[in-house]
């Protein structure tokens, strides 16, 4: 970890206090060589109140932890009364004494210390870790501080604003700790090691099977990264967006801010929005976890934070089912927007036709999850829906740019937000540059990949852009575009790519944290057989490698059957496709569920159950093993649909991904596969044409309907020379 300080602002853009921001620059200025840093209220371990939290909270590797208090009011005396230790300002008012509540916060970070042994020193009864106490007194000279302080003068160092730089300079620099320790006091002190998967202590001596593997490379502090830390404990007086890839932590990201913010501000009123179904308890799951954890209560999930699908079902009403009843429409169902296009676009478009004018602002946040697959339209509703103007709406939107499986290209604020009556945007494009005060960017990226193995993500992306094919479709053109997704550039050096360029991109290692590639390699294992292609002679013969790979893998390997996902690439209307995978596994008394087909859209991965769904509905999802049949329609796909879906269903995979298919076409995807592997962890290709990348992706512009007209136009043309050399020859003729 290379030394580095950052200033994490949290909620004060919000709260306008002109003096912390002073405090914090002297405090980054003294320790700016230093790798940590300082946070304005970032936790409140428990306490009831964010009046019980230091004002900073500081954390290095140099000095351990050091709790800073600002007193900004003028204190007159310091007293005792009933028990309690108060002060007096001038202008008479009494309140706990803040050396009181210092003290009471030390003991808090003690006691998430002592949670972690390597911390602790259980013969002395002491934390390794130091901690200092400060109070940085703003309108009281050093004789008056001095008299006030005297009886903790010992425990609590108390000092006047002038003085701060100078006592932090004679801080003492020893502690020096290791960068795994520095990683286990963040995740202890921000309560993210409440997300950690609990493991036995049995030592395990050798790893021998795919679950010994896989749960070796599970067993990590669960800590989030600087970017994540910047971006989920931070909350922005206006629009934020973050982007990422699949498993870059951004479902997570999202469900802290909510947390946070819903402690921090229980007035607010605060929506998390998501499109698939399954993500219900999981997402209510993240946000229950950290909640409790600092609030010691349940969130309020009835009045105050409403996590809610785009749309909707039977179970769990829905944004849209919730506005139509609120607004007295009747909702339209799946039914009636069947044949429209795009069938949320179809329903939030009738939705602001028939009340848009009547929509009025009730939510203080919004909080997009999966914002890549969302029509215009419900942005628009979004925006109505958020308390503010335009550029103070607090609206955050999650955007995966590589995972729609409508658009590959991200959509700015001006096309997702709709304009004004006036004709201007509501959300202009300039309000995501720069950055807000405290240092919080608008425009945010999370570069590290934490979910899906290295050889597993190259693998997908690979395919998806169709790098080794004889036509790349849509590789990114930018060199800062692959950058933001966590790729490193080495040939060419501009910054813009032609054609011809003759592309070398790695993806390092550093931004892949997925551990188990690692491991395979320290256990003499190749990493890169984490994914496997498999070339069927029919359907018959897929389901039975299926169903037997699945077999070996729960009786013989150890593996949850929770812990498989089957994704089936089969086109259109596929529950038969479906059921006959079901069949299959039951043959070997395996048993399976269907989410949306069988069982309701939000049963996912229930225990005991292997999980048989489409890439649609994986989306969000997550497993360790992660099947992908019937990947032949990749290959001849004009469209670019199949490359996409095949993009979310690998990366679906935190271990080992099996693809069949069956016929010349898997024969050719498998050759692309094993071409990505052979380079592994670059790729290196010719960049195409950027008018062949347009027209490319101008197809993901149109309806399925279209789509599936094109796709066969262009695959009957494939199979009839003579019509193909026709339409050449008319095309001259004109």
């Amino acid at each position: 970890m290379t030394s580095s300080f950052q200033f994490l602002s949290g909620s004060l853009a919000l709260e306008n206090r002109p003096f912390h921001f002073n405090i914090a620059n002297i405090v980054q200025t003294s320790f700016s060589q230093c790798s940590g840093y300082i946070a304005y209220k970032l936790t409140t371990l428990g306490r009831a109140s964010d009046e019980d939290v230091p004002s900073f909270i500081i954390v290095t590797k140099e000095h351990g932890v050091i709790l800073l208090d600002i007193v900004e009011d003028e204190i007159t005396e310091a007293l005792e009364q009933d028990g309690s230790e108060l002060w007096k300002s001038g202008d008479g008012q009494l309140r706990i004494a803040r050396s009181f509540v210092v003290d009471l916060y030390s003991d808090e970070v003690i006691s998430r210390l002592k949670n972690d042994i390597s911390l602790y020193n259980r013969k002395t009864k002491s934390v390794k870790v130091p901690i200092i106490s400060a109070l940085v007194f703003c309108k009281n000279n050093k004789q008056d501080i001095a008299d006030l302080t005297e009886e903790y003068q010992e425990s609590i160092t108390s000092i006047s604003a002038e003085d701060l730089q100078a006592w932090l300079n004679t801080l003492p620099m020893g502690y020096n700790c290791s960068d795994s320790e520095l990683g286990k006091i963040y995740s202890l002190l921000e309560g993210t090691f409440i997300y950690e998967s609990k493991q036995g202590f049995a030592e395990q001596e050798s790893l021998v099977t795919v679950n010994d593997y896989i749960q070796k490379s599970l067993k990590s502090t669960f800590k989030q990264d600087d970017a994540q830390r910047l971006a989920s404990l931070q909350l922005p007086p206006g629009p934020q967006r973050i982007r990422g890839l699949a498993g870059t932590g951004k479902t997570i990201v999202l469900c802290l801010k909510a947390a946070i913010t819903h402690k921090r501000f229980s007035n607010y009123k605060i929506l998390y929005l998501f499109n698939t179904q399954s993500l219900y308890h999981h997402v209510q799951n993240l946000i229950s976890k950290y909640y409790t954890l600092e609030a010691k209560r349940a969130p309020d999930f009835e009045n105050s934070l409403h996590v809610l699908h785009a749309w909707g079902g039977k179970q769990k009403p829905g944004l849209y089912s919730q506005l139509c009843n609120k607004y007295g429409l009747l909702p339209l169902t799946l039914s009636d927007a069947r044949g429209k296009g795009d069938a949320l676009e179809y329903v939030y478009k009738d939705l602001l036709q028939k009340v848009g004018d009547r929509i009025e602002p009730e939510y203080d946040l919004i909080l997009i999850d999966e914002a890549q697959d969302f029509p215009d339209e419900v942005f628009q509703v979004v925006f109505k829906l958020a308390k503010g103007t335009g550029v103070e709406k607090r609206i955050i939107w999650a955007y995966d740019e590589f995972q729609s499986l409508r658009n590959s290209e991200i959509k700015e604020p001006e096309d997702l937000f709709g304009k004004n009556a006036a004709g201007e945007p509501n959300i202009p494009n300039s309000a995501l540059d720069g950055k807000y005060e405290g240092n919080i960017p608008k425009d945010f990226v999370l570069p590290n990949c934490y979910r899906t193995p290295r050889p597993v993500l190259l693998t997908a992306h690979g395919v998806a852009m169709s790098i080794y094919t004889s036509n790349p479709t849509t590789p990114f053109a930018y060199k800062n575009d692959w950058n933001a997704i966590g790729y490193r550039i080495h040939e060419p050096q501009s910054l813009i790519f032609s054609k011809g360029d003759q592309v070398k991109v790695e993806r390092p290692d550093e931004n892949s944290k997925n551990l188990l590639e690692t491991i395979l390699n320290e256990n003499q294992k190749n990493p890169r057989n984490l994914i496997q292609a498999k070339t069927c002679v029919d359907q018959a013969d897929q389901l039975s490698y299926i169903r037997e790979k699945v077999h070996e893998l729960i009786f013989q390997q150890g593996v949850s059957p929770e812990e498989i996902i089957i994704v089936n690439l089969h086109p259109g209307n596929n529950k038969e496709s479906m059921l006959a995978i079901q069949r299959a596994l039951a043959e070997r008394n395996i048993q399976s569920v269907l989410p949306g087909y069988v069982e309701s859209a939000d049963v996912f991965k229930p225990k005991g159950f292997v999980t048989i769904t489409t890439p649609y509905r994986a989306k969000g999802n997550e497993a360790n093993i992660v099947f992908v049949l019937n990947a032949q329609n990749v290959v001849n796909d004009f469209t670019l649909r199949m490359r996409n879906a095949f993009f979310v269903a690998v990366t679906r995979s935190r271990g080992w991904c099996y693809i069949s298919g069956i016929g010349p076409n898997m024969s050719h995807l498998e050759a692309e596969i094993n071409a990505i592997k052979n380079d592994f962890p670059f790729f290196n290709f010719e960049f195409p044409d950027p008018d062949s990348i347009r027209r490319s992706k101008s197809f993901l512009k149109k309806t399925d309907k279209e789509l599936d007209q094109i796709q066969n136009m262009l695959a009957l043309l494939k199979s009839d020379p003579e019509l193909r050399q026709l339409l050449i020859d008319h095309s001259k003729d004109n």
